[in-house]
């Protein structure tokens, strides 16, 4: 398991590509080699916990509208990112309790996913509460953790130096509930929107359909009014969890 989780400096402050002030003191969860960033998104980082809401709707050829939803919890100090799916308690107890009859597999979905920087480098370690593990994944099975690699877009939810660089999409007069936050948007053959708050660093919400009108996708970011104390991945939380590797879970 990697070392950053548990080795942290009170001092100090730390996705999905489904994305800021550094913290001191009770509030700080960081070793000293996630300091280490670009100037460029040390300027940018933005403590917060939010909700997640990805909904979607495909329209097949069949002619069966086809609809999903899920949420995420989302958390952000210094470089450090938490994700987690929030599952119905009757869905996880059965999913636990099957797996326990035979060899146990890896759900990406059944912990948090903590994605830190570490010198320019994605690090991705998924946290078990239930069975108290902590388990380093390579970057070669990023994939299987439903991961791109890319730090940015975990944190951002966005690719936000391809959004502030290239400026395809254009702010807009669309009206907003949030003072700090403009949308800005784009048509063609896909059609995209970004509600994007420049205070916290972090879009309220994400829009896209193709042309046809046959796929749609929204994703709605609920910040929560403050930041937790106690972050799931805290060394007083996890001090005493297994480390563990991916490849433990292979067959």
């Amino acid at each position: 398991m990697s070392k950053h989780i548990f080795k942290f400096n009170p001092l100090l402050t730390w996705v999905l590509a489904v994305g800021l002030a550094c913290t001191t003191g009770a509030h700080a969860q960081t070793s000293p080699a996630q300091t280490k960033v670009t100037a460029a998104a040390s300027d940018t980082l933005v403590d917060l916990d939010a909700r997640i809401l990805v909904e979607s709707k495909t329209i097949g050829a069949d002619g069966v509208t086809r609809t999903s939803q899920y949420e995420e919890t989302f958390m952000r100090r210094g470089q450090q990112v938490w994700m987690q799916r929030v599952r119905p308690k009757s869905v996880a107890e059965h999913d636990h309790g099957k797996e326990k009859k035979g060899h146990k597999h890896l759900d990406p979905f059944a912990g948090g996913r903590l994605i830190g920087l570490v010198d320019g480098k994605a690090q991705l370690d998924l946290v078990l509460a239930d069975e108290k593990q902590v388990v380093n994944i390579p970057s070669v099975e990023f994939g299987n953790m439903g991961f791109d690699g890319s730090w940015e877009k975990a944190y951002y939810l966005i690719a936000l130096q391809e959004f502030k660089r290239a400026k395809v999409l254009k702010a807009t007069q669309r009206k907003s509930e949030f003072p700090d936050a403009v949308w800005h948007e784009r048509k063609g053959d896909v059609n995209e929107s970004i509600l994007w708050d420049s205070k916290r660093m972090v879009p309220r919400v994400i829009e896209s359909s193709n042309a046809q009108g046959t796929q749609w996708r929204r994703i709605t970011v609920t910040l929560q009014n403050s930041t937790s104390r106690v972050v799931p991945w805290s060394e007083s939380v996890v001090k005493n969890y297994d480390q563990m590797r991916y490849s433990d879970f292979l067959d």
